[in-house]
């Protein structure tokens, strides 16, 4: 009797490999994209308290303005609304592709 593999086995593991690689290939471009997202929020969220920053103690308007930050191109629009006596000041800041990342709220 000979020893080692039939050819439907060779073929049933190189099957299983096939689907396991492409499973963690899949996996691997979900991560990257996750990752990616992660990253544009939060420089999103940076970006948007230092502009409140700048709209409440500069006095400046950044509604409209455009900001490339790692090579990453966001935009940013500002509203204020009184309510009940209060100024509230809100900055968002979002991309192109997304839309609105984040929102900053400042009451005074």
């Amino acid at each position: 009797m000979k020893k080692g593999f039939t050819l439907l086995e060779v073929l049933f593991a190189v099957a299983v490999l096939g689907f396991s690689f492409g499973a963690f290939l899949l996996l691997a471009g979900k991560s990257l994209d996750a990752s990616d997202e992660l990253l544009k929020t939060t420089l999103a969220s940076v970006l948007a308290n230092n502009l409140l920053n700048e709209v409440l103690y500069g006095g400046k308007e950044v509604s409209g303005s455009k900001v490339e930050l790692l090579n990453y191109k966001f935009t940013a629009s500002q509203d204020f609304e009184e309510v009940m006596g209060f100024r509230i000041v809100k900055v968002e800041v979002g991309t192109q592709d997304k839309g609105n990342l984040v929102e900053v709220y400042e009451a005074r």
